[in-house]
């Protein structure tokens, strides 16, 4: 039996940005925020569903705060490298804590037509030759960006990574992806909103066990985000 979440009907959305209906997993829960992601340093779109609120705002304060640390950190002197990029590295851990912690749930999809990944009111198939189609289904167990900001020491040294273990820095996680299945794209509001629907088949992105129905409704609205 399919679980459902946020249950709406297709393209009239009401109280949440979009459902995710599972007929195996563990439920998805509320999608909270459903966004048309561009990613305007290299022109590409995907869509992001998400149980975290207000995701486009996180989005954008995200890549704003890697770019600005991507700006300075060859200037920072390398004898007070942890003390003087404390603060940026900082913000960068708490807008990636935002998006991506323990209990996180996402579901992004992309399209793919004639070299654009930008999508369109078509039907989109996963396989298909002409207008493909791809999603990944992700469970958070983790942040990666908790043992920045529970362990940054600004008086250790680069070298020893400021304090922070590299252990404790990988992202664990569950993954599907998408085996089969289409996604309708009913309306579309250029930089603005799209509304689809997903229906397809599941598989472990581990061992490629089938991992049942996917099911999904949303409205997702047009986010932009310079890395």
């Amino acid at each position: 039996m399919i679980r459902l979440a946020c249950v709406l009907p297709l393209f009239a959305l009401a109280g949440c940005a979009g459902s995710v209906q599972l007929e195996e997993l563990a439920p998805f829960g509320g999608a909270a925020s459903a966004v048309w992601l561009h990613w305007d340093d290299s022109n590409y779109d995907s869509v992001v569903l998400t149980n975290v609120p207000n995701a486009c705002a996180k989005w954008v304060a995200f890549a704003e705060t890697t770019k600005d640390l991507a700006q300075e950190i060859d200037d920072f002197d390398q004898d007070d490298f942890c003390e003087e990029s404390h603060d940026l590295t900082m913000a960068v851990a708490r807008a990636g804590d935002a998006l991506f912690h323990e209990g996180v749930h996402t579901l992004s999809l992309g399209v793919y037509e004639g070299g654009s990944t930008e999508p369109d009111e078509e039907t989109y198939e996963v396989g298909d030759n002409k207008r493909s189609l791809s999603g990944t289904l992700t469970y958070y167990e983790n942040s990666p960006y908790a043992a920045y900001l529970a362990d940054w020491d600004v008086d250790e040294d680069r070298d020893d990574n400021c304090g922070v273990d590299y252990d404790d820095l990988e992202t664990k996680t569950d993954q599907w992806t998408l085996d089969d299945g289409e996604l309708e794209v009913g309306r579309l509001m250029d930089e603005r909103s799209l509304s689809a629907r997903l229906a397809g088949d599941l598989k472990d992105r581990d061992d490629d066990d089938d991992a049942g129905e996917i099911r999904a409704s949303f409205t997702a609205t047009w986010c932009e985000v310079d890395f």
